[in-house]
């Protein structure tokens, strides 16, 4: 419901006017669906809007990757498209950390295809972007590829960016028993937004392509870390202030205590 949100909202600063505002654009721009009971809102993703989720969904909670063998995977985009559609595409490519190698070409070296897949078909872009495998040959140097991965995933602004993420959360494992329900839902969102925030724009590369000591594998740790130890009391802020169609929140969502077991 609208009035829960802005509740929620208000937490963090953030004002009704504000809030209405976000949400108005989000359902303009195909992010959430908006069921209207008398003068009340409820406000539900929409299919758009659930297959982004999704996708960032299995980035963000899904923290453990197969071995890299080797391969890269490429989009060309190949065919003619509307501009605005082939920013939205291409936008969507940089979110799954795609790295843009020239105008209409991404790489990945081990992409996600059943999301790949789903971005293509809701593009309605499969008769228009060529996907391909390619690997790199041990007979050339490897001198260019390390170029590539530090002009086209901007490495060195990742790296500050875990950096800054671990030194601002790292001291929250000594308090978090001391925290009150409220204050854990107000860290775990803060968490969960800075940690998304700077995933999408690490490529997630495989450990071999990354530099020494890369600060990102300690983030994902202790994100998961905190993830856990937050959830429960910030559950159950949730279940006493959140109201939704149906009436109030009374359980965890399966998806989140699927994300513990897949942490």
């Amino acid at each position: 419901m609208k009035g829960s949100l802005i509740a929620l909202a208000e937490l963090f600063g953030l004002s009704s006017r504000g809030v209405r505002t976000s949400a108005f654009r989000l359902a303009a721009d195909d992010w959430l669906d908006v069921e209207r009971v008398g003068r009340r809102s409820y406000y539900g993703l929409s299919d758009v809007g659930l297959l982004r989720v999704q996708h960032a969904d299995r980035r963000i909670y899904e923290f453990n990757h197969p071995q890299w063998d080797g391969r890269w995977t490429l989009a060309v985009l190949v065919g003619s498209m509307r501009a605005s559609k082939r920013l939205d595409l291409k936008r969507e490519l940089l979110w799954e950390s795609f790295g843009q190698l020239a105008p209409n070409v991404f790489a990945h070296p081990h992409a996600d295809h059943t999301s790949l897949r789903e971005i293509l078909k809701a593009a309605n872009a499969e008769e228009t972007v060529a996907v391909l495998s390619a690997e790199s040959l041990d007979a050339y140097a490897r001198r260019p590829l390390q170029v590539i991965m530090k002009e086209t995933f901007k490495l060195e602004h990742v790296e500050r960016s875990w950096k800054q993420f671990i030194a601002r959360f790292s001291p929250v494992l000594s308090i978090y028993r001391s925290l009150a329900p409220v204050e854990s839902f107000f860290v775990r969102t803060l968490l969960i937004h800075e940690y998304r925030r700077v995933l999408l724009r690490d490529p997630n590369l495989p450990e071999a392509l990354l530099p020494v000591n890369w600060p990102g594998l300690h983030a994902r740790h202790l994100c998961g870390e905190l993830y856990g130890v937050l959830l429960a009391p910030s559950e159950l802020f949730l279940q006493s202030h959140v109201e939704t169609a149906d009436g109030a929140l009374v359980k965890t969502p399966r998806a989140i205590t699927r994300r513990l077991s897949t942490r």
